[in-house]
């Protein structure tokens, strides 16, 4: 039962079919959105809160003196995780726990597989993308001026579309079983 529930935010490497068509659409621009807010919340709670409580207790003199200043340096800290994390997944399965929550897939323009260099490129500019701009108004923005790309999709040539992940159990392990039966036919027929 549980490993349902995670399957919904766990990215694995057989990725699901990516609808290149929805990538404009008002509903990708707003689900990428959701999943952001999800990244990022793993991102803080999951990776860096450990860190701070543990940097808090082995430097608690320094750590004290930082007072105030300890909350907004660790959201300061939070944006090279966040891009980090979101690299990382991106360019190893095509999307970050939060888009495989929102049925997002992160692709090339031509609807393959999102290579390293895009990864590193469209999350590189991420820093550009929120430079001096609140993330709502540059997200509102895209959604609404442009083809819901942001400018970190414009340079590594990517698109985020919805995919086409089955979302009943019973589709999904009927499908893993076709795929395996099929695997296994084809690998006997060949011997």
């Amino acid at each position: 039962m549980i490993d349902w529930k995670l399957d919904g935010f766990l990215p694995t490497r057989r990725q699901p079919a990516p609808v290149p068509e929805t990538a404009g659409d008002r509903d990708v621009v707003l689900a990428r959105g959701g999943a952001a807010a999800i990244d990022l919340f793993v991102c803080y709670v999951l990776i860096e809160f450990p860190a701070i409580y543990v940097l808090g207790t082995v430097f608690s003199e320094p750590y004290e003196a930082l007072g105030g200043y300890v909350v907004p340096l660790s959201l300061l800290v939070l944006l090279p995780i966040y891009a980090t994390y979101s690299f990382v997944f991106e360019w190893r399965y095509g999307r970050t726990p939060g888009k495989v929550n929102r049925d997002l897939l992160v692709v090339m323009a031509d609807g393959s597989p999102c290579t390293y260099r895009a990864s590193a490129v469209r999350n590189l500019l991420l820093y550009v993308d929120l430079l001096g701009v609140p993330p709502l108004v540059l997200g509102l923005v895209a959604a609404l001026a442009t083809d819901g790309r942001r400018l970190g999709d414009r340079a590594g040539g990517t698109i985020v579309v919805r995919s086409t992940a089955p979302t009943d159990r019973d589709a999904a392990v009927s499908a893993d079983a076709d795929t395996s039966a099929a695997a296994r036919a084809d690998r006997n027929g060949n011997n």
